[in-house]
Formats: C-alpha cells, sequence, structure tokens
C-alpha cells in the first residue's frame, strides 16, 4: 500500500529523515512511536505530500507520489485522509456541514448519500447527537471525534493519525483513543498512528517504529518493541515513558 524507498527531507540545512526504506501492507495498522523531533510526523507528511522528499521515493498504490503533477495531487490526497493534532474543523460549519462539504465539493458524491455515510460514520464515533452543533459547542474530545468521523467520510484507503491526543486535556485523551481503537477494528482500511500512548500502541498495533533521529531504529511487532527492544535507544526511550 505505502513504500518508502531512501526517503530523504530537510528543513534548510536540519535533515529530519535520513534515508527511510519502510514497506506499509494494506489494511495493517502501524504505530511510530519515538522522540520529539525525531521525524514521526514528517514521516506522515510525505505519504501526502505535504512535506516532499529531497531524495528518494514515496508510492502509494505504486504511484510516485513526487511524480504527481501538482493539479492532480489534491485528486490523489482524496485516498489519504489525515487526523490532525489540532481539529481543524471549519468555526463556522455545523458538524454535519463539516463532514459532508469536502465528499460533495471535491468527489461530486451527491448530497443525500453523502448525507447518509457522514451520519454513519458519525455513529461510528457516538456523535450523532452533535450533528447540528458548531465546533465553539464542543468539547476537545468531541472536536476530535467529529474529525475522525470526517476524514472516514472522505472513504479513505489509508488514514494518518497525527498524534490526536496531544491538543486533550487528560480526561479527553481515552474518549479518543476508544473511537480510534474502535475504528480500527472495523474499518479494514490501512491506519499509521503517531502517539505517545504507549499502552495504546500496543494494544492496536500489527506493528511498532521506533523513529528517532529521522532514523528507524526498531520495527518489530508490539509485544517485541515494548518487552524485548533490539537497540538501546528503543530501551532508553522506554524506560523514560513508562517509568
Amino acid at each position: 500500500m505505502i513504500r518508502f524507498e531512501d526517503v530523504h527531507v530537510s528543513f534548510g540545512n536540519l535533515e529530519v529523515l535520513k534515508g527511510i526504506n519502510l514497506v506499509v501492507a494494506e489494511g495493517s495498522k502501524t504505530v511510530v512511536i519515538g522522540p520529539s523531533g525525531g521525524g514521526k510526523s514528517t514521516l506522515l507528511r510525505t505519504i501526502n505530500l505535504f512535506e516532499k522528499p529531497k531524495k528518494g521515493r514515496v508510492l502509494v498504490n505504486g504511484h510516485d507520489m513526487n511524480g504527481i503533477a501538482n493539479h492532480k495531487l489534491y485528486q490523489a490526497r482524496q485516498s489519504i485522509g489525515m487526523v490532525f493534532q489540532n481539529f481543524n474543523l471549519y468555526p463556522h460549519k455545523t458538524v454535519l456541514e463539516n463532514l459532508t462539504m469536502a465528499p460533495i465539493l471535491l468527489k461530486r458524491g451527491s448530497k443525500q448519500e453523502v448525507t447518509e455515510r457522514a451520519m454513519a460514520n458519525l455513529a461510528a464515533v457516538n456523535m450523532t447527537e452533535k450533528v447540528d452543533a458548531y465546533p465553539s459547542q464542543l468539547s476537545g474530545g468531541q472536536q476530535q471525534r467529529v474529525a475522525i468521523a470526517r476524514a472516514l467520510t472522505m472513504n479513505p484507503e489509508i488514514l494518518l493519525f497525527d498524534e490526536p491526543t496531544s491538543a486533550l486535556d487528560p480526561e479527553m485523551i481515552q474518549e479518543v483513543l476508544d473511537t480510534m481503537e474502535r475504528v480500527a477494528e472495523e474499518r479494514n482500511i490501512t491506519m499509521i498512528f503517531v502517539t505517545h500512548e504507549m499502552k495504546f500502541a500496543e494494544h492496536i498495533a500489527d506493528r511498532v517504529l521506533f523513529l528517532d533521529g529521522g532514523c528507524i531504529m526498531e520495527d518489530d511487532i508490539p509485544q517485541e518493541v515494548f518487552h524485548n527492544p533490539k537497540n538501546p535507544r528503543t530501551t532508553a526511550f522506554l524506560g523514560k515513558i513508562l517509568h
């Protein structure tokens, strides 16, 4: 589904990703962990070309994202949903309008069909009672659940989560984690999660990557990464996070 081939990304003189080679299988649930500044979010953002590699290729379904013309890039991105740290909901639109606007305008979906799909996705995140509310009337956790439903309503083949609980108050984090877990179990969508929530990562992932200094230092099943890490850097990081 996704392939990184010797991907390098730099911001000025700072090299953020240093030769990433990675294959992500269709339908898999991959969690990326690591210290801040290690390149986790940049890794996600190269998949939909929010960040462009200086060297190397990112292929999605066999298509080289670098080779897609700018005017066709928005079409390629329609199959890749993303849930951000900050919810990025339109404040002047209702919950339902936030979900239906892009599928109708960009994918030319019928209003009735898109609305039905949006309502089903709101039900999946337990937010149907807020269908007519505006973002300012919702808690942070509720806004993030709406953002997840919005991403699902685009019918993505790939769904990326960039630290979706980092902007939430502690008491709201669990409701979003529960929502993501439920969606992961119910939907056969390729998902990549960047998160600092280690218990969630261990429970939900087929595979865990430990990224530090722009390099993949560990790549294994959760049981091995969390309980039998091979790299000393992984051991040191988990020792600080888990204790």
